[in-house]
């Protein structure tokens, strides 16, 4: 029975398959940025070839001017979007994590990040009181304060390894003094920090502020650059929602309840938020470099796609090609159609959601509508990750209204992009939401926020094999017992 298994075609067309997917595996799991510029050159190639097709059939261009004309739409496009949005993007991220942060519960063990002093450094300077003192060209010079500032503190910051002498001599000082002492841990760390200096400070604001305003910036950023402070504004939220008539042991409960549930959601947002915005100001090389090496592989895989189609099914034996062709076939209109599907969908729910906020005279609208769009790349789990951060704004203006609004309109919105979905997906295979669910989570977990994006594209190509391989084997074992 099962070396039957093993000579049919269709098994053996399932082995070679997973051999290649096992390949690609290993290769992303390597290089996660090889991984992205692969991933991204083929989403851009599945992106153009309808766009081609289209051209070809209508417009009578050929194939290559249309895929030319393509390129150049898409990546002008992509290459103006990072130039103009990243700059202010980066802005409005470093003040809504204030509002965040100034919403939480303050924790005393909270560790300071540099993405938290450099917000920090904002805040100070954008205060109303200090621009208030000064001039038009010094508060044109704030931007290479700041830059200078944040420099410093990164150079803070860094860890410093010990001295192992100077170690020695510290472990005799404390010998010497608990020596009368035999009950006593001592604990020492192998690295230090560089310890801030006010007359750096001071020397660094000097060169672009007045006197006297230096004098009370640099005091100010000395005492509480390196410091997690929070404005509760929690609880003026908890305080608004609540009953006024309420009894005063419920209301202390209510209040307890309310900062412990919060305080695990920051525990929570902490552990990523903070990592993934500080590294908001490298994202210009690091798109740079991808977008470079992804422009030149769509070059050159559109252009010579045909030919890969082409020779794809002479990656298998000869024998069992034909199986092959028709699993690659479908496979590759299914994830065409699921690419343009979800990047369309998530391009109109990021301009929806921006307008929303911008219209309900809510801040950091293009934030939102950029997080949006790209929340919404990740099915299924995508959305409450666009929406905690768009409740979390509106909660904030303690309008009940506002709040109220904002839910209804995303209801909306999300009920019409996941109609528009089917829609562009009908006739094409789809998979059952609670194993996208699972997938999306195994594949985060494996390979980060890149494996929850082309969790749903790997599982398509499974579907695709069970419904091209294994689901036909079986039947034929079926077939086969019944008619002994």
């Amino acid at each position: 029975m099962g070396r039957e298994v093993l000579k049919k075609p269709r098994f053996q067309a399932a082995v070679f398959t997973l051999f290649y997917l096992a390949i690609c595996f290993v290769v992303f799991s390597v290089s996660l940025r090889t991984a992205v510029i692969l991933f991204a050159t083929f989403t851009v190639v599945l992106l153009l070839e309808p766009w081609a097709r289209f051209a070809q059939k209508y417009f009578r261009i050929k194939r290559s001017i249309s895929l030319g004309i393509g390129l150049t739409i898409m990546f002008a496009g992509i290459t103006l979007l990072i130039v103009f949005l990243t700059t202010p993007v980066a802005k409005e991220a470093s003040k809504f994590y204030n509002i965040v942060r100034d919403f939480f519960p303050s924790v005393q063990e909270a560790e300071i990040t540099s993405f938290e002093v450099n917000a920090n450094i904002d805040r100070f300077l954008s205060d109303e009181d200090l621009l208030a003192q000064l001039s038009h060209e010094e508060i044109d010079s704030l931007d290479l304060l700041s830059k200078d500032l944040k420099n410093y503190f990164v150079d803070v910051m860094r860890t410093i390894p010990a001295n192992p002498e100077g170690l020695e001599q510290d472990l005799a000082l404390l010998e010497e003094t608990l020596k009368e002492r035999s009950d006593y841990l001592v604990i020492v760390s192998s690295s230090k920090h560089k310890q801030a200096s006010f007359d750096e400070i001071h020397g660094i604001v000097a060169n672009y502020l007045n006197p006297e305003v230096a004098e009370s910036l640099s005091a100010i950023v000395m005492e509480n650059a390196m410091i997690v402070q929070s404005q509760e504004l929690w609880k003026d939220v908890v305080e608004y929602f609540m009953p006024k008539n309420i009894d005063p042991a419920k209301r202390r409960a209510t209040y307890e309840s309310v900062r412990n549930f919060l305080i695990q959601v920051q525990n929570s947002l902490m552990k990523f938020l903070p990592g993934i915005l500080e590294k908001v100001p490298s994202f210009v090389t690091t798109t740079g470099f991808v977008l470079f090496f992804t422009i030149v592989g769509a070059i050159y895989l559109s252009y010579y796609f045909l030919t890969v189609k082409e020779f794809a099914p002479k990656l298998y034996p000869k024998r069992i090609r034909d199986i092959a062709l028709n699993f690659l076939s479908d496979t590759y209109k299914n994830l065409e159609r699921y690419v343009i599907s979800v990047v369309l969908i998530s391009l109109i729910v990021g301009v929806v959601v921006g307008i929303v906020v911008q219209s309900m005279g809510l801040k950091y609208s293009l934030l939102m509508g950029l997080w949006a769009a790209f929340t919404n790349l990740i099915p299924i789990v995508g959305v409450p990750l666009e929406i905690v951060p768009l409740v979390l704004l509106a909660v904030s203006t303690q309008n009940l209204v506002l709040v109220l609004i904002l839910l209804v309109v995303l209801v909306i919105v999300h009920a019409a992009a996941f109609i528009l979905f089917l829609v562009f997906m009908k006739g094409y295979n789809r998979i059952n939401p609670v194993i996208v669910i699972l997938m999306i989570v195994v594949a985060g977990q494996l390979l980060g926020l890149f494996g929850a994006i082309v969790a749903v594209p790997f599982g398509i190509i499974l579907k695709m094999m069970w419904i091209h391989f294994f689901s036909p084997m079986l039947e034929e074992e079926e077939q086969g017992q019944l008619g002994e």
